[in-house]
């Protein structure tokens, strides 16, 4: 091999260790609280773990619990797991704290700002869609610079919101029903967006074998194994899935790697009960949108394996 090869190989690899999707993450995380949600934790971690993305920042909003409580579980989870993705607490930038606090400037707000004027970002939504609203609201002109917009929400037309065999247990669609005045301003924005509806999830539930494994791996497996078993219980005794449904992960995974979810256009608008439904037929007044129906074979192991990472933190 000649020295040109060998430089060019060299150089092949540095730009493919570079070239990593940029992301900016607005979440509700209420991990450590009795009967809380978690799976914006799980999300997160698998962001850290995730060497193809670079988190240009975080913003934190109101949802799974009060602001305070969502940014304080944030910057916990940067302090203890962040440093492998090269975050520090000053990554984190606090947003609205209901959905009254439209079209208002927060830290969220001005932070993205900032972060899209030097960059074109992935947007990944995992609370409900205030902070990005009033971004929209704000900063009309940047709107361009979002590539994409990743939302966990939307359901099909013939899907329930419930799971368990029997669907006994059912949800609502909270990131919509939180604030579905934000979630019209999105769809009239230009952002291209893609959905990941709670009826995916049970293709991801993570199983006491998958907790076992978590307990095996590094730090941030121990802890999410630690901190889950309620969540997890609930999920297997009460609602009679086989694992605990972690919705958030999925709207990290088409950032990561974007043939990990199987995804389809359709039109989405709200019906008459308020619910966002993406109907695979074009009518007027339905937005054009990517929508997740299936995952790859191989996600389970990939996400098992990155929540487990034995990085140094």
């Amino acid at each position: 091999m000649t020295r040109l090869a060998v430089f060019l190989g060299a150089l092949t690899l540095t730009c493919a260790a570079t070239a990593r999707n940029a992301v900016w993450i607005d979440t509700d995380p209420a991990i450590g609280a009795p009967w809380r949600e978690v799976d914006d934790a799980f999300a997160l971690i698998l962001a850290f773990h995730s060497p193809e993305l670079r988190i240009a920042g975080i913003s934190t909003t109101y949802g799974n619990a009060p602001l305070r409580r969502t940014t304080e579980v944030a910057r916990d989870l940067v302090r203890h797991f962040g440093k492998c993705a090269g975050l520090t607490t000053a990554d984190i930038h606090a947003g609205a704290r209901s959905p009254s606090d439209a079209a208002k400037n927060s830290d969220a707000t001005e932070a993205l700002a900032r972060a899209l004027r030097e960059e074109r970002l992935t947007y990944i939504a995992l609370g409900p869609l205030t902070n990005l609203a009033d971004f929209l609201k704000l900063h009309p002109t940047l709107a361009e610079r979002i590539e994409r917009v990743l939302i966990v929400g939307g359901r099909s037309p013939d899907a329930t919101f419930a799971f368990g065999p029997n669907k006994s247990f059912s949800v609502h669609d909270a990131n919509v029903f939180k604030d579905p005045a934000a979630v019209a301003a999105v769809l009239r924005s230009s952002c291209p967006l893609v959905l990941t509806p709670v009826e995916i999830a049970p293709q991801l539930a993570l199983t006491p074998t998958d907790f076992r494994a978590l307990k095996r791996g590094g730090p941030a497996g121990r802890y999410l194994n630690q901190q889950t078993r309620v969540w997890s219980w609930f999920w297997r005794t009460i609602v009679g899935e086989k694992g605990g449904l972690v919705f958030d992960v999925f709207a990290i995974l088409p950032a990561v790697r974007s043939d990990l979810l199987k995804t389809e256009t359709r039109f989405v608008a709200f019906d008459a009960d308020g619910d966002l439904v993406a109907y695979r037929e074009p009518q007027p007044g339905r937005r054009r949108i990517q929508f997740a129906i299936d995952t790859r074979p191989e996600t389970h192991s990939l996400v098992l394996e990155r929540l487990g990472a034995k990085t140094a933190e």
